[in-house]
């Protein structure tokens, strides 16, 4: 197997993973620590060492909230158990790689992957995404590290002038790129493809994804994207998308007002700690900390940039899972039709009983049925938004929804997240119960994702040597939705019409 590889930074020397035909790197960095001088500023290239590097512990992840701590909460149990153990540090700029390759000779595309946290938290080796499955299936994984919260996406009038040509407040992004350009030129010492590099992520991850699908300066390098519960017209639902630089700086000038200090030169000398302090004081506030339309990375807001075709002309694979999201606009559930009609009123007015009678309503069941579906869950609704958009204009697109069984004394149901299980397929990592089925399906939608990051097409054969259910992508006369149930199948009936009348009423359509 390749375990010592030479790259242009100098050698590296990975671990044998629990299957021993696949090979792991940790913490390998990418760039040069963003720290000091190099806070707020873009992606430097990474000092070359001598001798051979042991890549065989993971970094630390990026300075966020503590996790992992309280014992009762439902992700410190399920995908953050030992997360408090973990270091953090403003030197996070590292990716961990799981590879099948035993030369340099061998050709396997490469899947990049941006973690989820709402791009404000969550870190690059969390056990639910472990690649060393997931590279069984002849691709090679990378998770990447990168920058978040306030110092991913600072944005201020100095940062501005300082650099006039450059993309203001998307340090985030430019981390996943600089990535991506990286393993590009590195990717043949890996034993990888570097005309085959897949960027997939989940939740803010995955907006962030589809971000870079509408930027002129990931053209030619990302050669496809997977969107998991967080990416499509990101307006629908959620009411918010890219920010305008100037909001952003304006969030920038705030933040400096609460740590006391009068320039950015000063705000670089505060410690990491005390600057993160201060972010918290100003609140989670996606809507300023995102991505910027700075012109240069972003040039429009990215729902907007695939509504009007501006986006690169790449396969997309993407949806969400069916239990996420569904109380959009607060409150609680909904008995009756009475209480569905309050919950929709504010964002119909006039037209809400136009869409009420495309609901299915005739029920409790029914009522429920319809409140989490695609018309209220806004994952699932931006993500059918996207499967319009590009069905519209004959562009590559496979949508799809997770509806499975999620075992456990808790109820979870098909949780935000869930999806992760399978995909990877992780589930012997998991606490819970899974069953034979889970363990089929898991398989299953391991190997469409695979099948994906390697031919821009999830359709392929399974282990069983027999073809997996076909996954036809989207077409305005056939808006098709892989659903993941026990097994995979198509979804019962064409896209539900009242997130239709939702979709098209958002869009000013009808």
């Amino acid at each position: 197997m390749l375990r010592i590889v030479k790259t242009d930074l100098g050698y590296l020397e990975g671990i044998p993973c629990g299957d021993p035909r696949i090979t792991e790197f940790r913490g390998v960095p990418y760039a040069a620590p963003p720290v000091g001088q190099l806070r707020w500023r873009p992606p430097q290239p990474a000092e070359p060492w001598e001798g051979i590097l042991r890549a065989d512990r993971y970094a630390p992840m990026e300075v966020q909230a503590k996790i992992g701590v309280d014992e009762k909460d439902f992700y410190t149990k399920e995908l953050n158990p030992t997360a408090a153990e973990y270091e953090q540090s403003e030197d996070c700029l590292y990716f961990n790689m799981w590879s099948p390759a035993r030369s340099t000779g061998d050709k396997f595309p490469i899947y990049v992957w941006f973690h989820g946290g709402g791009l404000q938290a969550g870190y690059s080796y969390e056990m639910e995404f472990n690649g060393e499955h997931m590279a069984r299936e002849g691709v090679i994984v990378v998770s990447v590290g990168y920058r978040i919260n306030v110092f991913g996406w600072m944005a201020h009038p100095e940062l501005t002038a300082e650099d006039p040509d450059g993309c203001h407040g998307n340090y985030c992004l430019q981390d996943i790129l600089f990535c991506c350009e990286w393993l590009k030129k590195n990717a043949r010492a890996f034993g990888g493809d570097p005309d085959r590099i897949t960027l997939g992520g989940q939740s803010g991850s995955a907006f962030g994804a589809q971000a870079l699908g509408t930027s002129p300066l990931a053209k030619g390098l990302i050669t496809g994207i997977i969107m998991q519960s967080g990416g499509g017209l990101r307006s629908l639902g959620y009411g918010t998308g890219c920010t305008p630089l100037k909001k952003a700086e304006e969030a920038g000038v705030e933040l400096l007002q609460i740590l006391g200090v009068n320039s950015i030169a000063e705000a670089r000398e505060v410690p990491a700690d005390e600057l993160y302090k201060a972010y918290q004081k100003m609140g989670r506030r996606f809507d300023v900390w995102s991505p910027r339309i700075d012109g240069k990375m972003l040039l429009e807001d990215s729902t907007q940039a695939y509504i009007n075709g501006n986006f690169n002309d790449i396969p997309y694979l993407f949806g969400s899972t069916s239990g996420e999201g569904g109380n959009v606009f607060g409150g609680k559930a909904p008995e009756t039709v009475e209480e569905l009609k309050a919950i929709a009123e504010p964002i119909f007015g006039a037209r809400t009983d136009e869409f009420l009678s495309l609901c299915r309503t005739d029920s409790k069941e029914n009522i429920l049925r319809t409140y989490r579906g695609p018309a209220f869950n806004a994952r699932t609704l931006g993500a059918r938004g996207f499967a319009m958009t590009q069905a519209e204009q004959g562009k590559t697109g496979y949508c799809y929804i997770f509806n499975h069984d999620i075992p456990g004394d808790d109820n979870a149901g098909p949780y935000h997240g869930s999806d992760l299980w399978f995909v990877f397929n992780n589930l012997d990592k998991c606490w819970r119960p899974f069953e034979g089925k889970h363990y089929d399906l898991a398989r299953q939608a391991c190997k469409y994702w695979t099948n994906f990051i390697k031919t821009g097409d999830p359709n392929g054969m399974d282990i069983s040597g027999k073809p997996l259910p076909e996954w036809r992508p989207v077409k305005e006369n056939d808006m098709f939705v892989m659903e993941f149930t026990d097994k995979p199948g198509q979804e019962e009936g064409e896209l539900d019409p009242a997130a239709r009348f939702r979709i098209e009423y958002e869009l000013g359509r009808v």
